[in-house]
């Protein structure tokens, strides 16, 4: 008997769709033996313009223009036009699915989760089509698909609104969010930090701002020239190189001016053994970005929200709030404020969340196996 075949898609660009679409498909990847499927993973380029490069400008140095965009999709109208313009981006998809020929897509990047949508009703594709909606609480209308088997969302609060978009109840799963697997690794702190060069003699705070880097790099600086307590930041610039040098310079001016080495700097740029650094370190401070808070969660560490993106990311800050998983920190003088008391009794602060962060790993850590389940059902 032939196994059915799954394929798993995203964008190219390296942000949350393509962390999410990598998650999906090692953790399924993981059963193909035990099942009849073979598991396929694409990154296709989306045609959509300019748009890329206007969203990793606003991602990184105008978060909050973002909530105009936002507002536009709820207009009707808006969302149409959008859906209508995915058919220049079919070519590439086409290419990747006929080659494959898959039973099941599920793709993490809405853009491509609508071209597909189309393609299939109106040249009566067979393949089953599902949709990651790759945001918690603030999502705009454009990540429902409406043609698509199922839309897979983090919890009831995008059940709703996903209802509210006229996706059937049935066409909703609800799974919790889409971590990688080895993010809850248990690791040796003291074994980790050896062997990534970080003294233990001190509290370490990971600074970051997901995989396109973040603006509010600036808020932090400047303070750490000031700090009186040991304490070392470990600096995660993702591919962004104006932020990873801004460090850089930085890092050579507070070597200049302060010699005791209480504040200890490492500038790590991107970085792929995240589990490994993020254990490592006792607190995390960065752009609210659903992946990576969702990332520290499952490493258990609590969350310092310094940043955000407008509209899109609203709704983690509330997220933040309301599971108490840290803290929202986001004015220059509230964030400093914040990082002296912190240093003044980080014990305090590390505990302080622990239990509830603990429980949201804990729900996170099955919502791959919730994804298998349904493969396994709907490709009997």
């Amino acid at each position: 008997m032939q196994k059915k075949k799954i394929l798993v898609l995203t964008d190219h660009m390296p942000w949350g769709h393509r962390s999410i679409a990598k998650a999906i498909f090692n953790f399924l990847k993981g059963y193909e033996k035990d099942n009849d499927f073979e598991v396929f993973y694409a990154e296709v380029k989306a045609e959509i313009g300019v748009a890329d490069d206007l969203y990793t400008f606003a991602y990184r140095y105008l978060p909050v223009s973002n909530r105009w965009a936002a507002k536009v999709f709820d207009i009707k109208f808006a969302r149409d036009l959008m859906r209508k313009s995915t058919i220049f981006n079919l070519p590439r998809l086409k290419k990747e699915v006929n080659k494959i020929n898959p039973d099941l897509i599920i793709s993490a990047y809405f853009f491509h989760s609508h071209s597909l949508a189309d393609w299939r009703k109106e040249e009566n594709k067979q393949f089953k089509l599902w949709t990651i909606v790759a945001d918690p609480w603030t999502i705009n209308p454009i990540s429902f698909v409406k043609g698509c088997d199922l839309n897979i969302v983090y919890d009831e609060i995008g059940e709703k609104l996903a209802l509210k978009y006229d996706i059937k109840k049935n066409e909703i799963l609800k799974t919790g969010w889409w971590v990688r697997p080895e993010m809850y690794k248990k690791i040796d702190k003291k074994e980790i930090r050896k062997k990534l060069g970080i003294k233990n003699d001190r509290p370490v705070i990971f600074v970051g701002g997901g995989s396109l880097g973040t603006s509010a790099l600036p808020k932090l600086l400047p303070a750490l020239i000031f700090l009186k307590s040991k304490v070392t930041f470990v600096i995660n610039t993702g591919v962004d190189k104006f932020s990873y040098n801004l460090v850089e310079k930085y890092s050579k001016i507070l070597t200049k001016l302060r010699r005791d080495n209480v504040v200890i700097i490492k500038n790590m740029g991107w970085i792929d053994n995240m589990v490994e650094v993020l254990g490592a370190s006792d607190i995390v401070f960065g752009k609210a970005g659903p992946n990576f808070l969702f990332d520290s969660v499952a490493c258990q560490k609590p969350f310092v929200a310094i940043t955000h993106i407008g509209g899109q990311e609203d709704g983690n800050i509330d997220l933040i709030k309301k599971k108490k998983l840290g803290w929202i920190k986001e004015k220059s003088d509230e964030l400093v404020k914040f990082l002296n008391q912190y240093l003044d009794d980080p014990k305090y602060f590390e505990k302080k969340f622990k239990e509830t962060i603990k429980e949201e790993a804990l729900n996170n850590e099955k919502s791959l196996k919730i994804i298998l389940e349904r493969v396994k059902k709907d490709l009997e």
